[in-house]
């Protein structure tokens, strides 16, 4: 197994198919998961899922995220390699970057504070999970409905979603870069005999050591549209309270350019983004436990200059070409300058500056100069 870096955000992951291989290499199937660590203790049910595709292919273009990529392959009857092919990669980033933020759901008190549809925090394991399908009434007995957990009484849902708490608005169209936070475990919630409530013939593994029927994708979608506000006010521009002290708010009218796309490090464009988490299993006996969920946002370091430009008597106003995401560091380069000449710098912003020169009399007067503009992030329309 190895791995070529082809640009800054992808990757080519090749393997081989083993050699001592008995049956027929057509019929079979590579799955590609990550994990996030980069110690070397990385395992196999403990990642996400990235792709499966025919084995033959023998290499499949993916984002490139530091981590640890691991392939196994699987055969017409779903059996699967027993070992992963594993490879490590951690690549510092070439160029400056700017942290814009770092979001994580996970560290919220409690965690976990956005919209859950069939999943829930478990403190127990302090993960967010799949829901099951039980009710407490539907209990006939209630201590025999529970050998185990209340919290895996029943047949676990097969998915679930989690809305992060708040969108993200830049305040502006930018070009931005994404990483992902994405830490998962599996997990069988109830891995004793007595305490499983599906078939034996369902059970994905009859020891219960390996929950790898189990992911976790971060999505997203984005809109160029400044945010609608769901935060109600009255007349005198008060928020309109519920009983617990929370603001109103009504329903998210927000217009968005796509559907949800799954998240994997890259580059976006956009104003306003919204993310949430599909949580999935293909075995009625299995969740994810999502330990770690969130993202950080980067902007790209950018320059802006200009030739030789005339400063008059009055402030001369100089526009950048793109607004920076905040104001930059600025540099002049004055030029025909005479002993006691000065210059002052005003109105500096995001956006732009303005410039006026003096003399040793602290009179307006005209000279050139040049400009050098270092900052992150480049304002679309």
């Amino acid at each position: 197994m190895s791995i070529q870096v082809t640009t800054t955000n992808e990757i080519i992951l090749k393997w081989r198919i083993p050699s001592d291989y008995s049956g027929n290499p057509e019929e079979l199937t590579a799955i590609i998961r990550h994990s996030s660590k980069t110690d070397g203790t990385a395992v196999w049910p403990d990642s996400t899922f990235l792709r499966e595709v025919t084995a033959t292919t023998d290499y499949v273009m993916m984002p490139l995220m530091n981590g640890t990529y691991m392939v196994k392959f699987k055969d017409t009857f779903g059996d699967k390699s027993p070992d992963s092919l594993n490879h490590i990669i951690n690549i510092p980033d070439e160029r400056p970057k700017f942290l814009v933020q770092t979001r994580r759901e996970d560290q919220d008190s409690p965690p976990f504070q956005g919209q859950q549809n069939d999943v829930y925090y478990n403190s127990q394991y302090d993960a967010l999970v799949l829901n099951t399908d039980d009710l407490v009434d539907d209990k006939a007995d209630f201590e025999q409905g529970y050998l185990g957990s209340i919290d895996f009484g029943g047949e676990l849902l097969s998915s679930g979603e989690y809305f992060f708490k708040d969108k993200l608005d830049l305040g502006g169209i930018f070009t931005v870069e994404f990483k992902r936070v994405l830490t998962t475990r599996g997990l069988y919630p109830n891995n004793t005999i007595d305490l499983h409530f599906t078939n034996i013939d369902e059970w994905t593994d009859f020891d219960g050591l390996i929950p790898d029927e189990t992911n976790c994708v971060m999505l997203f979608r984005k809109s160029n549209d400044a945010p609608t506000v769901d935060e109600i006010e009255d007349e005198n521009a008060e928020f309109v309270l519920l009983e617990d002290g929370n603001k109103f708010t009504q329903e998210d009218t927000q217009s968005y350019d796509d559907d949800f796309v799954p998240m994997e490090n890259g580059r976006f464009t956009g104003r306003v983004f919204q993310f949430k988490a599909d949580l999935s299993s293909n075995a009625k006996d299995q969740t994810p436990l999502v330990d770690e969920l969130g993202y950080q946002i980067f902007f790209p370091n950018r320059i802006e200059s200009s030739s030789v430009t005339t400063g008059g008597a009055n402030p001369k106003v100089v526009t950048y070409d793109k607004a920076f995401y905040q104001t930059p560091n600025l540099g002049i380069t004055a030029s025909n300058m005479a002993t006691g000449d000065y210059y002052v710098i005003s109105s500096e912003s995001r956006t732009g500056f303005s410039i006026t020169f003096f003399n040793s009399s602290n009179a307006a007067i005209d000279r050139t100069f040049s400009f050098q503009a270092n900052g992150f992030g480049a304002e679309g329309a």
